[in-house]
């Protein structure tokens, strides 16, 4: 399929009305055709207590960023600071407060064993997708229930139903589904991160947090969808 210049004036006008109150056909077409045995994920960064729908409260723990990405995959709505988010790395990635030297040098990922040098640790550190803009927080919420437009839509599924997703994504503008990730800060740099700071679908493979601490289990595979990418998908699922 060649994707012409003209044909960025009608995805333009696809992109810019997607509401909240799509919300929930968005979820019901992605739970059907994805065959999810989770919920769809809403990502939504916040910089005022204001911007937070009412009913949606703090959690009332402190747990890994992933951790929070499952507990909302389960169903559950709420909204977290820095201070809730128990992983300063996955925390500063996104954007929630500054990259803890340690992490930023490489010393962190090394003493675990995951490198063979600081250095090598470091390179990999300075080539995760970070979000610079600060955020007071993030509201996470299964997406049927967000009262909100998502930043990022987070999918945990399998990679059957994530070659669908890869399959409707050239389906509007032809091309290749690139996808980016080290085995490190997952669920917070290469599925929010990452599809934040590029406008881009970014498949993940898990890292040994989000897989040993929020159960994320060895069949799945995580996916960030950028909110432009939700209604030009949708249209992928209803054609093919």
């Amino acid at each position: 399929m060649d994707y012409k210049k003209e044909d960025n004036v009608k995805t333009a006008e696809v992109l810019m009305d997607y509401k909240k109150e799509d919300n929930v056909k968005t979820a019901e077409v992605l739970k059907e055709k994805l065959n999810l045995t989770r919920f769809p994920v809403a990502i939504k960064f916040f910089n005022e207590e204001s911007e937070i729908p009412e009913g949606v409260e703090k959690i009332d723990e402190t747990l890994r960023h992933c951790e929070m990405i499952t507990k909302a995959a389960d169903g559950a709505m709420f909204y977290a600071t820095a201070a809730e988010q128990k992983c300063k790395g996955g925390s500063s990635a996104m954007g929630l407060e500054p990259l803890p030297p340690k992490i930023a040098s490489g010393e962190f990922y090394y003493k675990l064993g995951r490198f063979d040098s600081v250095e090598t640790a470091k390179s990999v550190i300075d080539n995760i997708p970070r979000k610079e803009e600060k955020s007071l927080g993030i509201i996470y919420a299964p997406l049927e229930k967000a009262d909100f437009v998502p930043d990022v839509v987070i999918v945990i599924t399998v990679p059957k139903f994530g070659m669908y997703i890869a399959q409707g994504i050239v389906y509007n503008h032809g091309g290749k589904v690139e996808s980016s990730c080290a085995g490190i800060q997952s669920l917070c740099a290469d599925a929010v991160s990452g599809p934040y700071v590029n406008n881009k679908v970014n498949t993940t493979l898990a890292c040994n947090g989000s897989r040993g601490y929020a159960g994320i289990v060895d069949e799945e595979i995580i996916i960030g969808l950028p909110c432009d990418s939700l209604k030009p998908l949708l249209e992928a699922f209803e054609n093919i």
